[in-house]
């Protein structure tokens, strides 16, 4: 699933900055593991826009 950095952190896992705007995929599990910190929320999920059909009259 793809997430988006709210506010800059260094991953522990991995050692990489992630910065704030940048978009990332992480699993469902990592992303709760990211946010459960005393930091704060640090990844939000991007909710896909879904488009209207238009009606053809």
């Amino acid at each position: 699933m793809k997430y988006m950095v709210s506010n800059t952190f260094r991953d522990k896992r991995n050692g990489k900055i992630y910065k704030q705007g940048q978009e990332i995929e992480l699993t469902k599990k990592r992303f709760e593991e990211i946010n459960s910190t005393a930091s704060g929320v640090l990844v939000e999920e991007i909710i896909p826009k879904k488009t209207a059909k238009k009606q053809v009259k």
